[in-house]
């Protein structure tokens, strides 16, 4: 499965786990435009398909974005359930959670897999 096609099966997924319709779009009091946003704007997330670097090592960069993101959603003003969605190598996230996670206070974390089984990993 390539980015696209991630997304596509993650808003249909997600949507389907919060029993509401999710849009992309910018939330009040928020500066980024992020991949999904219920109607009354009270479940914001995003997406990311990541990989390991040459496929076995922890890819740095890509820590920091998720890092990036995890930020802005818990920077959002208002009572809201916030997610990310992962897709594609498992252990990125994993390995980012084990280092970061404690850190985290108000983001929810899935796994989405190629055949469509989402997972909580947080």
């Amino acid at each position: 499965m390539d980015w696209k096609g991630f997304q596509g099966l993650a808003s249909v997924k997600m949507g389907a786990h919060f029993n509401v319709t999710l849009t992309e779009r910018q939330p009040s009091g928020s500066p980024k435009k992020f991949d999904w946003v219920s109607p009354r704007e009270d479940i914001v997330g995003d997406a990311k398909y990541l990989t390991l670097v040459h496929g076995e090592r922890l890819p740095p960069a890509k820590f920091m974005e998720i890092a990036g993101h995890v930020w802005l959603l818990e920077k959002l003003p208002g009572d809201k359930r916030r997610f990310l969605v992962f897709g594609h190598q498992r252990r990125v996230h994993e390995w980012w959670l084990k280092k970061y996670g404690g850190l985290v206070t108000a983001v929810e974390f899935y796994f989405l897999a190629d055949d469509g089984k989402l997972d909580r990993l947080r």
